[in-house]
């Protein structure tokens, strides 16, 4: 349940999801103000959990005094407003993941109606847009309600963790308001879903920053950012799910590797013709079950922003349809 990490008084706590992905790792740091950096999800296997790790160590929730959460997630927020309602604890997140603490419908509505229209032009059958926005709902009740948070982290921001200096680093490309964690002295990175050892950090769909921004392409973050966490030169890095990876280098270039093989391949199915989006990824994902469509339609997308950065395709807006027409 608990485990231990290369920095006194900074613990790990395995919490368990209802998703494919297995439990979410929260981390306690000691000290002042006891600090639990994410949460899990809403559920009262989740609680319980939470509370018999605190208690190896001697804590309860009423003790926590400080709530860090890398991003807006259901996994890694989701008990936010009832471990604050127990604790009176402070919540320190990115200025992005505000509107999903503070305002999460609002938010969710916001995202919904974006990739609504998105999803409709990509040809993305109305049954399926609807399957998927039943989903953002079940994971909205994985989420215990708005929270007020006390402190935004950004880039370069520096806060005390188990009695050391680290610094903030804003990492979009998992999610746009996504915050790992560097203490030098040490060589330690907290990477939260931004690196994960045993699986590829797929860059979801987000609606843009601001009402009349464009869409964020998450996967070109996703790719940027990695590189810059890598240059750090972290021996260490502590995720959000899974094992500590300990060849950050090594992994990051895998990941680069990837996603130029998948990009390929990509490129490759369009046969010379142009594609929609939604055709695309059914035939990228053809034995995907439809409840995870939003995931497979990210990563396309993602790498359909990346052939067309590279010059290899483009798009064009027909009768109200976006299609992606390959470059040769």
């Amino acid at each position: 349940m608990t485990f231990p990490t290369d920095i006194a008084g900074l613990y790990g706590i395995a919490l368990p999801t209802p998703f494919e992905i297995g439990p979410v790792n929260c981390y306690v740091a000691e000290g002042e103000p006891l600090t639990l950096i994410d949460c899990g999800t809403n559920t009262e296997e989740t609680y319980r959990t939470l509370v018999r790790g605190l208690a190896e160590r001697g804590h309860r929730v009423s003790d926590i005094r400080r709530l860090i959460i890398t991003h807006h997630h259901t996994d890694h927020l989701g008990l936010a407003r009832r471990i604050v309602d127990e604790s009176g604890a402070e919540v320190w997140a990115h200025p992005l993941a505000v509107r999903w603490l503070e305002t999460p419908q609002e938010a969710r509505n916001r995202l919904t109606a974006f990739t609504n229209a998105l999803f409709h032009e990509s040809g993305v059958p109305q049954a399926q847009i609807d399957l998927m926005n039943q989903t953002g709902q079940y994971l909205d009740s994985l989420s215990s309600g708005s929270v007020p948070v006390a402190v935004r982290l950004d880039e370069g921001d520096t806060l005390d963790i188990a009695g050391y200096r680290w610094m903030a680093y804003h990492t979009p490309g998992h999610a746009g308001d996504m915050l790992c964690f560097y203490q030098p002295e040490s060589n330690v990175l907290l990477a939260s879903d931004h690196l994960l050892q045993d699986v590829s950090s797929n860059p979801l769909i987000e609606a843009p920053d601001t009402p009349d921004g464009e869409r964020p392409k998450r996967l070109l973050d996703y790719l940027r950012e990695m590189q810059r966490i890598a240059a750090l030169g972290a021996r260490i890095a502590y995720t959000g799910h899974g094992r500590p990876i300990d060849d950050i280098c090594k992994l990051v270039e895998s990941r680069l590797t990837f996603h130029q093989k998948r990009a390929d391949k990509l490129y490759a199915s369009f046969d010379g013709q142009p594609r929609l989006l939604y055709e695309l990824t059914k035939s990228m994902f053809p034995t995907v079950p439809d409840v995870q469509l939003y995931l497979t339609l990210s990563e396309v997308l993602g790498h359909l922003d990346l052939l067309e950065r590279d010059g290899r395709v483009t798009r064009e807006l027909r009768a109200g349809l976006l299609y992606w027409q390959p470059i040769h």
